[in-house]
């Protein structure tokens, strides 16, 4: 081989390596900007719904407070009887604010849960629902036992379809459900969501400290 033909072939085995080089070079960079813009897509679905999660969740425990207020004043009806009255008004008056809540706030953190949630957090979520609603629709009935009257519910419809196959389902007395067992068993549905949410989001942010 002589020396011209040696650096022919020499400058294009060269060129050939340079524009390997290259090409490799191109593929690893779309290949990393391909990788960023998943992970960016993937943070901001997380971000996103880590902020539904914990809406829903400061939803419902606000909720869960304003249902257990109307307790109570139930609980002391029989205890003073000479206030009865005011104690029955003072539970309607709760209960009234409870559902208000429920008819704003939470009915609309619900539905943007549903459009946000994985399976598994939205399954924790009904559950969630299902025992707010039967807290709800007991603390109703009870009321409307010592009133001697319906209570307006508004545009919501009574409780649940199945509501008396629920509570003796669940064990409880249809006609007159023990309502500390009814909060008990929302508060854990509501703690069961949020160990359930912050699987989901692959952090422990959205449990309470302590």
């Amino acid at each position: 081989m002589d020396a011209g033909l040696a650096a022919v072939l020499g400058a294009t085995v060269g060129a050939l390596g340079t524009g390997a080089t290259g090409l490799a070079a191109a593929l690893l960079s779309r290949n990393t900007a391909r990788h960023q813009v998943k992970a960016e897509s993937m943070r901001a679905l997380r971000d996103s719904r880590r902020a539904t999660y914990l809406a829903f969740a400061e939803t419902h425990e606000r909720y869960l407070d304003l249902l257990s207020t109307t307790l109570t004043p139930l609980g002391r009806v029989e205890r003073f009887p000479d206030q009865r009255e005011e104690w029955i008004e003072k539970a309607h008056k709760r209960w009234d604010q409870a559902l208000k809540y429920r008819q704003n706030e939470v009915q609309k953190i619900r539905v943007v849960l549903s459009l946000d949630a994985t399976r598994p957090v939205a399954d924790a979520a009904l559950e969630v629902t299902e025992k707010c609603t039967l807290l709800s629709g007991a603390t109703r009935h009870a009321i409307e036992a010592l009133k001697g009257q319906a209570l307006d519910t508004g545009p919501l419809t009574p409780p649940l379809p199945g509501y008396i196959e629920l509570l003796v389902d669940a064990g409880l007395d249809p006609a007159a459900p023990d309502l500390h067992v009814l909060q008990s068993r929302a508060q854990d549905a509501y703690k069961a969501f949020l160990r359930t949410a912050a699987d989901a989001v692959g952090e422990n942010g959205l449990l309470p400290s302590g």
